[in-house]
């Protein structure tokens, strides 16, 4: 402990997000070897209004600040006083993203070795029924004139570090291991230990991120959970920053493979739409690019919404936009020489544009005929089919002993999904009618498909052959009871 030097900061600001919001004061405090070595302390001038309700909490206002240096006036001073210093603070990642905030504005990458004294409290002072700093404060009986100002803050925090290694010491463990453990912890979010991480299974599934009202998120999966998680903490940029700010607890579920990891992190995203999901919550498939058979026996594609499906319509993808399909189905056309005509269901007998370059059958002239056409056709849906043709039941493992996984296909997409006991024949009927709804689509295809054909030993396939519907039973019920 001797040979670490600590920069113990505090900050106020305008309000609670880095990325938006400024400081108006900093204090720090310099410790080494166990004595205090240092003092600085400013107001910050914000270059904006400060909000009344952060003046009732803080004390601050516009006319103090008014006269204040700006941040790159005192950028200099903060970057001296804590070079060489693990930084800390309580809750640590509220101060530190501010302040990295700030220096990336003017340029310059900020970067120092963190302690949170919120999270060193939750391990060192066991038992409390909040680790803020007002009731830490409270606890203790520290001594403060103002709180909620920069330098008083900095103070009482001061005052729990000395504890906290009072305490390591009075343990007769090596001082160092209070700094290493607190910097590992200072990773993680201020209401997680390391711990809970710790904890976590290193087997496939999926994982929650909640906020303190236990609302989702982050939702994940991984081949190795805890590995996973670890990762998004050890990372940086601003979806780190929101989970530093946001998560309180990680739930997590065992599947035993990563399909099953994949379609219910799908299906949970879909369905919760958190925050930090952006990428995959942004994936929405609003138009359909069909086939169908026209008048003259042509097949021939369109893209729809859903709403105007008709009977006959087969589903082959889906796309966020209409161009996005339209340009699908023109490079297929060029690419297989189909006809622009019958494809526009034009059926005048005339010549399609390509038909005269020789980039046409002649469909459009009559020269092919429907069945020579559609052989054409059906290689280049199959270029592009991104649903199932057929109907099936997959089965694979599950973590739970004498369980294992049933999924069904039908109509093109996975409709069911859960446990059954483990067999080594295909699923029964009452096995299959209590599988859970599941709502596939594109994107969960894909996954299927991709592991079908990466992991086949993962696996068993069972096919189930497709009547025509003549009640409301399912494909899969019909072909089981048969």
């Amino acid at each position: 402990m001797n040979q670490k030097k600590f920069a113990i900061i505090d900050i106020e600001t305008t309000g609670g997000y880095a990325r938006r919001d400024k400081i108006t004061e900093i204090a720090i405090l310099q410790y080494f070897d166990g004595q205090l070595a240092g003092e600085y302390t400013t107001l910050i001038n914000p270059e904006r209004s400060i909000p009344p309700e952060i003046t009732r909490i803080t004390g601050i206002t516009d006319k103090m600040v008014e006269s204040a240096p700006k941040f790159y006036e005192v950028a200099r001073e903060i970057i001296l006083r804590t070079e060489d210093c693990v930084f800390v603070a309580h809750n640590v990642h509220f101060d530190y993203e501010f302040i990295r905030a700030e220096f990336q504005q003017l340029g310059y990458s900020f970067t120092r070795q963190k302690m949170c004294t919120l999270q060193l409290s939750r391990r060192y002072f066991r038992g409390l029924s909040s680790y803020s700093l007002g009731n830490l404060i409270a606890h203790f009986s520290i001594s403060v004139s103002a709180r909620h100002r920069a330098l008083e803050d900095c103070r009482a925090t001061l005052f729990l570090l000395e504890r906290i290694i009072e305490v390591q010491r009075d343990s007769g463990l090596d001082a160092g291991i209070l700094v290493k453990s607190g910097i590992l912890a200072s990773k993680l979010p201020a209401a997680l230990s390391a711990d809970v991480i710790g904890k976590l299974p290193n087997e496939p599934g999926i994982y929650t991120m909640l906020d303190k009202a236990s609302y989702p998120v982050y939702i994940g999966k991984s081949k190795r959970i805890r590995e996973r998680v670890m990762q998004h903490f050890n990372g940086e940029g601003p979806k780190l920053s929101k989970m530093l700010q946001t998560v309180c607890k990680i739930e997590y579920q065992i599947t035993g493979n990563e399909l099953v990891a994949s379609l219910l992190e799908s299906q949970l995203i879909r369905q919760h739409k958190p925050e930090i999901n952006k990428a995959l919550r942004k994936k929405t498939h609003s138009f359909l690019l069909t086939c169908s058979k026209s008048a003259q026996e042509y097949m021939q594609f369109s893209v729809k919404e859903a709403f105007w499906l008709e009977q006959d319509d087969i589903i082959l993808s889906h796309y966020p936009t209409r161009l996005a399909a339209k340009k699908v189905i023109d490079g297929i056309i060029a690419r297989h020489e189909l006809c622009t005509n019958v494809n526009s269901g034009i059926d005048g007998g005339s010549p399609c544009s390509m038909y005269h370059i020789n980039l046409c059958g002649g469909a459009c002239v009559r020269k092919e005929s429907p069945q020579e056409y559609n052989v054409r056709f059906d290689e280049a849906r199959c270029e592009i089919q991104a649903v199932f043709s057929e109907d099936f039941i997959v089965v694979t493992k599950a973590s739970a002993a004498q369980q294992q996984y049933a999924i069904v296909v039908e109509n093109g997409f996975v409709r069911r999904l859960g446990l059954i006991s483990q067999s080594d024949q295909k699923p029964d009927l009452k096995q299959i009618e209590h599988l859970a709804a599941f709502e596939g689509n594109a994107e969960t295809n894909r996954m299927l498909k991709n592991y079908l054909s990466k992991e086949p030993e993962d696996c068993l396939v069972y096919p189930i052959k497709i009547n025509l519907p003549d009640s409301q039973e399912s494909n899969a019920t019909r072909a089981i009871r048969r």
